[in-house]
C-alpha cells in the first residue's frame, strides 16, 4: 500500500544507478548498485502487471474480494503468493499488489545486479550490502511529520511496506496515521501492513498487533503512528 503521496523519500534511496520506470498504474523506483538497462526493467514489469490483470479478467473476485480465497494450482507465481499471503493475513489477496510486483520484479532484477532496491508506491523489496535510510511521512499531527528508518544491509532479500488509515489511496478501516512493516519479503509487509492498520482503532489496539506480529514467523519489525504518538517493536531502528 502506498506510504504516501509525495515520494521526497526516493531521493534517500539510492545506490550508484537510479532509475523511474512506469507502466499502466505501476510506478517504480530502481536503485542498484550496476547499471540495468531500462528496457530490461519495463519487461519484466509488464510481465507481471499482465499476469496479474489477465487474472483478474477471468477471476474478478480476486480484485474485489476483502477475505482470504482458495488456492488456485493453475495461477501464476505472483497471484498464488498474493493468495497465500492473504490466508496468512486474513484479508482480500489484492492488497498485496503493490508488494508482490516489487517483489517479482526485484528478484528478477537480482540477476542483473548485487545490490538491488525496488520501491513501488511506498512497498519496498530490498536485496542490499550496505545500510540504507527510507523516510516515512507520519502525518500532520505530529510534531516532526516525517522521520528516518535505518535499513541494514542483509545477505537475503527483504521487503518493507507500509499503510494508513488517515491518507493515501489505499482502502483502510483503520485510523493509525501509519504501520510499517518489515519482514521477509514485500508481499507479506505489504498485506501485513494493511492488515493491522485496519485493527488500529485506538492506542489500545497497538499491542494486540505487536502480539500478532511476535507470534509470525514472517515479521521481523513493526512501527506505528498514531495520534501524535510512535511505537516501535522489533528490528527497526529511527535515525
Amino acid at each position: 500500500m502506498m506510504m504516501y503521496q509525495e515520494r521526497f523519500y526516493r531521493k534517500q534511496i539510492s545506490s550508484k544507478f537510479n532509475l523511474e520506470i512506469s507502466y499502466q498504474e505501476s510506478d517504480l523506483y530502481i536503485s542498484s548498485d550496476k547499471e540495468i538497462d531500462e528496457s530490461v526493467v519495463e519487461k519484466i514489469l509488464k510481465k507481471y502487471y499482465e499476469e496479474i490483470a489477465c487474472y483478474i479478467k477471468n477471476n474478478p473476485r480476486f480484485m474485489s474480494s476483502l477475505s482470504p480465497l482458495q488456492d488456485d494450482s493453475k495461477a501464476p507465481a505472483i497471484i498464488k503468493d498474493m493468495i497465500e499471503c492473504s490466508r496468512i493475513t486474513g484479508i482480500g489477496p489484492f492488497s498485496s499488489v503493490a508488494g508482490a510486483i516489487a517483489q517479482y520484479v526485484g528478484n528478477e532484477l537480482c540477476g542483473y545486479a548485487n545490490e538491488v532496491i525496488v520501491e513501488n508506491g511506498g512497498d519496498i523489496f530490498f536485496k542490499i550490502v550496505e545500510d540504507k535510510k527510507v523516510g516515512l511521512y507520519l502525518g500532520k499531527d505530529f510534531k516532526q511529520p516525517s522521520l528516518q528508518l535505518k535499513i541494514k544491509g542483509n545477505e537475503s532479500s527483504f521487503g518493507i511496506a507500509s499503510s494508513s488509515g488517515q491518507f493515501g489511496h489505499s482502502l483502510s478501516f483503520g485510523k493509525a496515521d501509519l504501520v510499517t512493516v518489515l519482514a521477509k519479503n514485500a508481499v507479506i509487509a505489504d498485506g501485513f501492513a494493511t492488515a493491522f492498520t485496519n485493527r488500529i482503532q485506538k492506542e489500545e489496539d497497538i499491542e494486540r498487533v505487536f502480539d500478532v506480529a511476535k507470534k509470525s514467523p514472517f515479521i521481523n519489525g513493526v512501527l506505528i503512528a498514531l495520534e501524535g504518538k510512535i511505537f516501535l517493536w522489533g528490528d527497526l531502528q529511527l535515525e
